[in-house]
């Protein structure tokens, strides 16, 4: 049986994405000695395949879905690494699935954890996974959430892929570095035949272990030799306890001097502090002198660094003494005029820093951040004034570049210090990029700290980002209280986008009625104020509502006078336009027009970076592409259109999964969109997926089934007044 799996393997592999014929398998499987009953043989097989592999029937035959590549995310191995023969030996004779490193801070954990993943890659061929929790960081640690969202992309999975359905029939190796403890146990593989190794300051007798101590006498002269320290260093080494990260900091600071003169200052400054099993302790006491010996403008931007939350550092806000702390080893250059500091070197300068370094650093991105949104050409109305002197970008090719660069570094400011004007200097960007969970999570953060009309912007970014995340009635409460915050200031231009967010929240409900009470109003407030960007994108909801509602000509008509005005503005409303009239196109069956808008739509949103716009195009396109029986491109547009959205917008995903559905001819897949669409508010595709389920099992002959699912479909689109999706439900029973 064995061999013969691997024949169906081999066979489906041999044309992997494509069906291969059930007869021809059934050949390649048994060539000459075929079975009874070849068919019901081959399934058999197959289902026992389907426990290592992704297998989709298709009317014609099976089809393998290919894995993509091996991931392997582990840091290089240390080029002068240095000892530690028994404890990899240790390793090595460990036969458990879960290993931990552990010891005190700077003892070389995680660079013998990158040796030994490096070591067992033969025995994980399909991938190395490794993460950096920052478990020990003054700055936000990874969370749970992150490093499951990292894997599973990484496995080629989604957001609501479980890792561990993703690691079975893998041999997956999963490095786990600076854990805490309670962060480890939901990251564990549990499938056969992968393995975990931890690396952790805290002790984990739950797991075989190995408790790393410092350097052997011999390894530590080996160490300093490798840093080209020359003469006796017993007394060093002694002094420096053995501790691999002292030994290195001290290297750096012999660098060109006397190695007896180093000794004497090392004598007396604290020395004892080195010998001492307070493992913070000992390494402060290596900082200390480090520290002492650096310039005054040097230690300043050292002091300065602590307050820096994020994971990088930029040139541009460290200033010229970089060079100095990075010669000094106390930070580490990436490239690109970027440095990082070691988790602990990190606490070390948080602790030295200055009350009012966080509030200079706060301030230093938040005028480079409205310089850069005011030079984006994003459409979007400002919630919130700007800094009276934002720092100009020469175009908006370099302010893209800035915020992508920075961009998790903004990200951890906006947590550390919660601010709604931060936010909305951030929420052009992150909305055109695609990271709606970043928006979402600093804007939650300065909703618990603001008040008044800067609250009721946060309640305006939070919901558009919650409806898209399927949280409907979360999203309207927030868009009611913006609108009368709004309101009672008069600041009308900020309540018509609260209104149209709210209309929009209600469309994807179902429920029109309201979503044209409140559209009607921002375009009343639009025209009213000269909004001429906003008239834009209300005319192109207005288009949607028009379709949903049945009546195709008047949509039609209202995107193109949304396209039409969007080319004299600019080119963030013309692709999202452009893509607008492709939908309403489809639907009226324009199919040549509405092709042509998609593929204009996706070149704009493709130069200009708009990840947003882009995949909501893809997925529109793929489905014009089912409909106009062009299927491999439609399986193309909304694969990669579930590639971009990735865990940042349930919506795509949803609508992305039922046209994958239809192409895959799956009843389960569609159960599934049932499921999310459900959960999630997400009504039309719900009507949807009902409606491609009952055409699926009216092809498999039940035909009674069928005809009750789309009466269920007929049912919940005409009580939401959606007669377009009522009627192209009807169709089929005709």
């Amino acid at each position: 049986m064995a061999d013969r799996l691997q024949a169906l393997r081999d066979a489906l592999a041999a044309h992997p994405g494509e069906p291969v014929p059930f007869d021809r398998l059934v050949a390649e499987v048994w060539q000459d000695d075929p079975p009874k009953h070849p068919r019901a043989a081959l399934r058999t097989l197959v289902q026992r395949l389907r426990n290592t592999e992704r297998v989709i029937t298709e009317p014609s035959g099976y089809r393998l879905v290919p894995r993509p590549p091996a991931p392997n995310q582990l840091p290089a191995d240390l080029p002068d690494f240095v000892g530690r023969k028994e404890e990899i030996a240790r390793l090595q004779r460990l036969d458990a699935p879960v290993r931990a490193i552990t010891g005190l801070p700077g003892v070389g954990k995680t660079v013998l954890a990158v040796r030994e993943a490096h070591r067992l890659e033969d025995q994980f061929p399909d991938g190395r996974l490794y993460v950096n929790l920052r478990g020990y960081s003054t700055g936000p640690s990874m969370t749970v959430e992150q490093a499951l969202a990292r894997f599973s992309k990484a496995l080629g999975g989604g957001q609501d892929d479980d890792y561990r359905d993703l690691l079975r029939g893998r041999r997956v190796l999963v490095v786990l570095d600076n854990a805490t403890e309670d962060v480890i146990a939901p990251l564990l593989p549990n499938a056969p035949g992968c393995a975990a190794l931890i690396t952790s300051r805290a002790n984990l007798p739950m797991f075989a272990q190995v408790k790393l101590g410092v350097l052997a006498e011999q390894e530590a002269r080996e160490l300093l030799g490798n840093m080209r320290v020359e003469g006796d260093t017993g007394e060093l080494i002694e002094l420096c306890a053995r501790l691999p990260l002292a030994l290195r900091i001290a290297g750096a600071n012999l660098a060109g001097r006397h190695l007896p003169d180093y000794v004497e200052e090392l004598r007396e400054h604290r020395l004892a502090a080195l010998e001492i099993e307070e493992d913070d302790t000992a390494v402060q006491a290596t900082f200390d002198l480090s520290y002492r010996k650096l310039s005054e403008p040097a230690r300043r931007t050292f002091d300065f660094l602590g307050a820096v939350p994020g994971p990088d550092i930029p040139r541009a806000l460290a200033g010229d003494a970089i060079d100095e702390l990075v010669a000094a080893n106390l930070v580490q250059s990436t490239g690109n005029d970027r440095y990082q500091l070691h988790d602990l070197l990190r606490l070390y300068a948080h602790s030295r820093t200055r009350s009012g370094n966080a509030r200079t650093i706060f301030y230093w991105y938040l005028v480079r951040v409205d310089g850069a949104d005011a030079a984006l050409s994003s459409g979007f109305t400002r919630l919130l004034p700007t800094v009276q002197e934002p720092v100009p970008y020469a175009s908006e090719q370099e302010a893209q570049a800035w915020f992508e660069a920075e961009r998790a570094n903004l990200i951890a400011l906006a947590l550390d210090q919660p601010d709604a004007g931060l936010v909305i200097g951030l929420r052009a960007h992150l909305l055109l990029t695609g990271h709606f969970s970043d928006l979402r999570s600093i804007a939650r953060a300065a909703l618990e700290v603001e008040v008044g009309q800067r609250a009721a912007a946060m309640r305006v970014c939070l919901g558009y980002l919650d409806y898209r995340f399927g949280e409907h009635r979360s999203a309207i409460e927030h868009c009611e209280k913006a609108i009368a915050e709004f309101r009672a200031a008069l600041m009308q231009h900020q309540e018509s986008v609260a209104l149209n967010i709210l209309a929009g929240a209600y469309h994807n409900l179902g429920e029109l009625d309201l979503a044209r009470k409140h559209l009607s109003a921002a375009i009343e407030l639009y025209v009213a104020n000269d909004l001429q960007a906003h008239l834009m994108g209300g005319l192109g909801n207005l288009g949607l509502l028009e379709m949903e509602l049945g009546n195709h000509g008047t949509a039609v008509d209202s995107l193109r006078r949304a396209v039409g005005l969007a080319r004299e503005a600019d080119h963030v409303t013309l692709a999202h336009q452009l893509g607008n009239l492709g939908t309403v196109l489809t639907a009226n069956q324009e199919f040549t027009a509405a092709e042509e808008a998609f593929r204009e739509a996706l070149e704009l949103a493709r130069q200009h970076g708009l990840r947003a716009i882009e995949m909501s195009a893809l997925v529109e396109s793929s489905e014009l592409l089912v409909a106009a029986g062009k299927r491999d491109e439609a399986r193309d547009h909304a694969l990669r259109a579930l590639e971009l959205a990735g865990e940042d917008n349930l919506f795509i995903e949803v609508n992305a999964g039922l046209v994958l559905a239809e192409l895959n001819r799956s009843i389960t897949e569609y159960d599934e969109v049932l499921r999310r669409a459900t959960e999630s508010g997400f009504l039309i595709i719900e009507v949807l997926a009902l409606a491609g389920k009952a055409a699926l099992l009216r092809e498999n002959g039940d035909v009674e089934t069928a005809n009750a699912l789309c009466h269920k479909a007929i049912e919940r689109a005409e009580a939401a007044g959606l007669r377009y999706r009522a009627d192209l439900v009807r169709a089929q029973l005709k």
